[in-house]
């Protein structure tokens, strides 16, 4: 007897019994039909897994390590942590071009074709990306202040490239409801890209409009925000943390350089959460995230995650967890190969306070800071 004639509701007994993620993964791998009953018995919220800049994942809620088993041929073996979105992590080819590669079914994959070089950058050329369908994929390309976007169709030849004075500087972008919103850096508006098809079929911008303006901060110079959808409200998250402007929280490395560690650990890190009334072009603080709702914000990619259940017993709602920025933006030259320590916190909306969740050492790969990568709860394109 093969695997794929075994009863299906024997399959759906072994599933109840498997709550990690990667186990269910390697489940569905077996076959056809049992990759079938995986997707069919998803729970229903499913808690990210935190890329580390060592390559290895953190998984939440049980708290293990592991690691990255993931190599492809003809391809740069270190991911681009900042191209990472949702369930993917990019992945450049020796020929320039991108393949987005969920490290939770090495079966789904999306091929991008090859972005224009540009000269010598000290920073990543893409710089944000959005996978808005399995048709459309959605870049922040360009150097630091100098911004254009950038859109593709998977397996196409080419991107298309939009320069727009409104979109310079971009600090945060999100696909929400169809429509895509861009939070800008420094003019600090939500502006509303429309997307549509030229004459020949390519996609482009088609309209861009500013929305509403984002609410005043406090003490900190320039806040850290976040845009993301929490049960069908498209949120900002905006982060103040005292600690970036203290030199004291800067430590040599041996190397002659300085980094920073324990971000919004030694000084309390304030988190504002507003919700978007687009209707009536305004924001609304709130005073919290939900109950059974944790959000898990970070420069590459955020969202809101129910809390299930049987993962109460692990972590509580009304939380927001966060990296320390310096190790979200990647470690410096002098850090590479040499353990150095990272922390992950989490932020108590009730009290408001926030802890230390995870403490650890780390020996940073070049051009890999963290990421918090999130499993699909339902089937996507296959190659």
């Amino acid at each position: 007897m093969s695997w794929s004639e075994l009863p299906e509701d024997l399959g759906d007994s072994i599933l109840r019994r498997l709550r990690r993620h990667d186990d269910r993964v390697c489940f569905g791998a077996v076959c056809r039909q049992w990759r079938s009953c995986a997707w069919r018995n998803s729970p229903p919220s499913l808690f990210p897994w935190l890329a580390l800049p060592d390559q290895t994942f953190y998984s939440l809620p049980d708290s293990a390590f592991r690691p990255l088993s993931l190599r492809l041929d003809f391809h740069r073996q270190v991911p681009h942590a900042q191209s990472s979105c949702g369930e993917w992590l990019a992945y450049e080819r020796i020929d320039g071009a991108y393949t987005l590669v969920s490290p939770f079914s090495v079966a789904t994959t999306m091929v991008l074709s090859r972005l224009s070089a540009g000269p010598a950058l000290s920073e990543p050329f893409v710089r944000k990306l959005v996978v808005c369908s399995p048709n459309l994929v959605v870049a922040v390309v360009g150097e630091e202040g100098i911004h254009k976007l950038a859109l593709c169709r998977p397996g196409a030849a080419s991107w298309v490239v939009i320069a727009h004075d409104q979109l310079r500087r971009v600090q945060d972008m999100i696909f929400y409801q169809g429509k895509l919103y861009i939070l800008q850096e420094t003019r600090d508006h939500l502006l509303s890209v429309s997307v549509g098809e030229d004459r020949t079929g390519e996609p482009t911008v088609t309209r861009v409009d500013r929305l509403m303006q984002v609410p005043t901060w406090g003490y900190i110079e320039s806040p850290l925000q976040y845009l993301l959808e929490s049960d069908g409200a498209l949120l900002m998250v905006r982060r103040e943390d005292p600690n970036t402007r203290d030199p004291l929280q800067f430590l040599g490395d041996g190397g002659g350089r300085l980094h920073k560690v324990g971000a919004g650990l030694e000084k309390p890190t304030e988190f504002t959460v507003f919700a978007a009334d687009l209707a009536g072009s305004r924001w609304t603080e709130v005073s919290s995230v939900g109950e059974v709702r944790v959000l898990f914000v970070g420069q590459w990619c955020s969202r809101a995650v129910r809390v299930p259940d049987q993962c109460k017993e692990y972590v509580a709602g009304d939380r927001i967890f966060f990296v320390d920025a310096h190790a979200a933006r990647g470690y410096a030259d002098p850090c590479y190969r040499k353990k150095v320590w990272f922390y992950c916190s989490v932020h108590d909306m009730g009290e408001p306070r926030s802890r230390t969740y995870l403490r650890i050492k780390v020996r940073p790969l070049k051009g890999f800071p963290v990421a918090w990568l999130f499993p699909r709860l339902e089937p996507v394109m296959n190659s």
